[in-house]
């Protein structure tokens, strides 16, 4: 039997986040109390500190065997297992978790943000509808929100948010979410309110960014671009404080792509044949990914995974040694494993689809034009679409919306490091064109807008496609979910407006403009 002195002593210790001493202690207490599960449990999450998830679930899996309805153990095993991205052993736990006890917020909550990351958006509706009734707090709300706005249920999202606006007003991220579909020349009613509370809240650094971007909208709607200005102004140096984004690991990392595809260029690589054709839609965020997604969804042989990020996690996962991208690793990994990181990625898209239906399928990450070279060896059979977008609108773009929740994204709230930024993902592009020509097909996003249907064609011939009607439809489309900034753009049918959009910033931005 442990002493309650020693779970003390291990708990003061995870709570100061000592988690390696948590470990050893740990490890050297199970070799006296073998059959202790919560020495188990502590060793696990303190792996899960550490990132150590191979031994976490080790550690895990025989704390719940020791103790197999205990809540909290399950609920770290389920938290270890969709880290590692085993989406389905993690969703069993889950299920297990929620048959001792359906009535336990902590995993109603855990396994609904689950449901969300997996882009299973109705399984994650019923499991916050289920929180709220339990316990009633404005974020579930806001999740719920989020999540119909999602699948496109405006309607709904919108009563939801004025709920929960109207009783807890100080809830930020409430007036954040509802400027997106919220035309602030109507509703001047919450403009005001936003105002107000501008100026008399106490607001963390979180909630003064989202608030400087809802302001900066509601202005925009009223043209009164220097208010707007101002305001996405004062939230992109919000966003400059707690942005950690370093141009110069980037540009490490970009240089050394090049050097390794100058010298083994993209070579064929044998790997097994994979009936599924992925087409990855990739672009600078804000430049017409979402709306090229979009279009090319309504084809009745496409299906979309989303913004999955699940090449990056691969490349990370085996291409990357001391937080860099190795070359041996590159080399190795390749030669001798191309066919389990094709894998790999395939396991993950087929759960995130329940089951690929589709002879197509879209993986719409914005930051894959990054590793071009690695998908067409991993995925010699796929499409791989760039979207181009005029780089002062595109710039404009990003400098007004919130781009920091997207992963290595802290130069979009950086002036001057979006304008180099923009250059170096230019360079990167005229590389990959130098390599190979046909690497990827170029998207001219004004292109797109001003010519629809000739560019669909040209998109659909492309990825070797007959003419699909719905495409010009896209805006109908409810296929698929919107998850980025886009979503109640991408629900709509192509507009002009958004052309030649920076001339109302000109006076504020040009003196960015001119250094390029």
């Amino acid at each position: 039997m442990i002493s309650e002195n020693n779970i003390n002593k291990i708990r003061n210790l995870f709570v100061s986040k000592k988690y390696s001493e948590v470990l050893k202690l740990c490890e050297k207490l199970i070799t006296e109390n073998p059959a202790e599960p919560i020495l188990y449990n502590f060793a696990g999450v303190s792996c899960q500190a550490l990132k150590d998830f191979k031994n976490s679930i080790i550690f895990l899996q025989k704390a719940t065997e020791l103790d197999s309805k205990n809540i909290s153990y399950l609920n770290n095993l389920a938290n270890s297992y969709t880290t590692i991205r085993n989406y389905e052993d993690a969703e069993k736990v889950y299920n297990k978790a929620l048959s001792i006890n359906n009535q336990n917020t902590v995993i109603l909550n855990n396994f609904a943000s689950f449901q969300k990351r997996v882009s299973n958006y109705s399984k994650a509706i019923k499991l916050y509808e289920k929180l709220i009734t339990l316990e009633n707090k404005p974020y579930i709300l806001n999740e719920l929100a989020d999540c119909y706005q999602i699948i496109g249920d405006f309607e709904k999202s919108k009563k939801i948010l004025d709920k929960n606006i109207s009783t807890n007003p100080e809830f930020i991220k409430s007036h954040y979410i509802k400027s997106f579909s919220t035309n602030y020349s109507i509703d001047l009613e919450h403009l005001n309110k936003m105002i107000e509370l501008n100026k008399t809240t106490k607001m963390s650094v979180q909630d003064k960014i989202l608030i400087n971007y809802a302001l900066g909208k509601a202005y925009e709607d009223n043209k009164d671009y220097e208010n707007a200005f101002n305001f996405f102004n004062k939230a992109n140096k919000y966003q400059n404080e707690i942005s950690n984004f370093s141009i110069e690991i980037t540009k490490e990392l970009f240089e050394k792509i090049k050097i390794f595809f100058k010298k083994n260029g993209i070579n064929k690589i044998k790997n097994k044949f994979n009936s599924t054709k992925m087409i990855f839609i990739c672009g600078l965020p804000r430049s017409g990914t979402t709306l090229v997604s979009q279009i090319l969804t309504s084809h009745s042989k496409i299906e979309n995974v989303g913004e999955i990020s699940l090449i990056r996690k691969i490349i990370e996962e085996y291409f990357y040694e001391n937080d860099s991208l190795s070359f041996d690793k590159i080399n190795y990994e390749l030669n001798l494993n191309t066919n389990k990181l094709n894998d790999l990625f395939f396991n993950d898209v087929n759960f995130f689809l329940q089951n690929i239906k589709y002879k197509y399928v879209i993986d719409k990450t914005p930051t894959n034009y990054i590793w071009m070279g690695f998908l067409k060896i991993l995925f010699p059979n796929s499409y791989i679409i760039y979207c181009k977008r005029n780089y002062k609108d595109n710039y404009l773009s990003l400098f007004k919306n919130n781009l920091l929740h997207t992963q290595n994204s802290g130069w979009a709230c950086n002036p001057e490091y979006l304008l180099d930024y923009i250059k170096m993902t230019d360079d990167l592009i005229a590389f990959w064109k130098s390599i190979n020509e046909k690497m990827f097909y170029e998207v001219n996003y004004e292109n797109l807008i001003q010519n629809s249907e000739d560019e669909i064609r040209n998109l659909l011939s492309y990825c070797k496609l007959n003419w699909d009607e719905n495409c010009l439809n896209f805006h109908k489309n409810k296929k698929t979910n919107i998850t980025t900034l886009s979503v109640h753009q991408a629900r709509q049918p192509i507009y002009k407006s958004s052309l030649n959009s920076y001339n109302n910033y000109s006076k504020y931005l040009n003196k960015y403009f001119n250094k390029l």
